[in-house]
């Protein structure tokens, strides 16, 4: 019956948009494979931590639902995604082709379910930033501070990860923006500040009496360094000192603890230098570290506005 065919009552007539056919197409195959999100999320896992065990603690499941769901996955699909080793797995090339897909999916999924929920929530601020794992002390906390300060109705969201795992999410959608040593290609930056490279030294030894270093004095020592910088700390060092052996800490105040413990002269930026007991930091001459405010792609928002006129810059 077509709409206002008997009587006139146009208001209770409801235009219907015409199917998608391509739309409806879409998901057959991960219908028929019984293909379902948590089979995503656990396969990304366990290609990020290199395991099944390590995948399922990052994920608050048994390691067996995470096991099992994968074999499951891989029996639908007649392929197998993960080659299982003794040290944990490693994705076959077809598992890296499906990782691949699976990211970005799980990215839209994400980014659909983020711009859903901010839409029924107009009326609160949410702010979502990325920063390095491990650090964000100093300049980023003065910041963070006074844009709560002046927004106290702001709902701030910190997500920390490495700067590949960062980039991907700004990529994608799901941060309003992060703050990285070096800015992606295809994405929105802008300086923000620059913080001096400390050296962190134990008080017995005779650097500590220096007011501060350059790369010549740390020639033949054991160089420590988080993870974010290891890479900007590794280049500097072969340009200016070629050669040097380095040891890795899992975040600042791991660094300080180790060098209270004589096992090398720390390098950090001077905002995530952590007082120890046995520890002094001494500037390193001419030596930076620039940090970019890379924006996400997603719309802006005017409080990421208000964030971008508090930075600094760099010099």
């Amino acid at each position: 019956m077509a709409c206002g065919q008997f009587g006139r009552q146009p208001e209770f007539c409801v235009s219907m948009p015409t199917p998608d056919l391509a739309a409806i197409d879409q998901g057959q195959a991960s219908a028929r494979a019984g293909l379902g999100l948590h089979h995503l999320r656990y396969v990304l896992a366990a290609a990020e931590h290199g395991g099944f065990r390590r995948a399922a603690r990052r994920l608050g499941v048994q390691q067996s639902a995470v096991s099992r769901r994968i074999q499951e996955l891989e029996g639908r699909l007649g392929a197998p995604i993960f080659e299982r080793g003794p040290q944990g797995v490693r994705l076959t090339l077809a598992g890296e082709d499906f990782v691949r897909g699976a990211q970005g999916a799980v990215g839209e999924l994400d980014l659909a379910v983020d711009r859903a929920t901010e839409a029924g929530r107009a009326d609160h601020a949410t702010l979502r930033v990325g920063v390095l794992a491990s650090l964000g002390g100093g300049v980023l906390q003065d910041l963070l501070r006074r844009l709560v300060a002046a927004e106290p109705d702001l709902a701030l969201e910190l997500v920390e990860g490495g700067a590949e795992t960062l980039a991907v999410a700004l990529g994608q959608g799901r941060l309003d923006l992060a703050f990285l040593l070096a800015p992606p290609a295809g994405l929105v930056s802008a300086p923000a500040w620059r913080e001096r490279l400390v050296v962190a030294v134990p008080v017995a030894d005779p650097l500590a009496e220096a007011a501060s270093l350059c790369w010549a004095d740390l020639a033949g020592r054991r160089l420590l360094v988080v993870e974010p910088i290891a890479g900007l700390v590794r280049d500097l060092a072969a340009r200016r000192l070629g050669p040097a052996s380095f040891g890795r800490a899992a975040a600042p105040a791991s660094l300080a603890r180790l060098v209270a413990l004589s096992q090398g002269l720390g390098l950090v930026g001077e905002g995530d230098a952590c007082r120890a007991t046995g520890v002094v930091y001494r500037p390193l001459a001419r030596s930076f570290l620039s940090f970019d405010a890379v924006l996400g792609r997603r719309p802006e928002k005017p409080v990421v506005r208000q964030l971008l006129a508090l930075l600094p810059g760099v010099a």
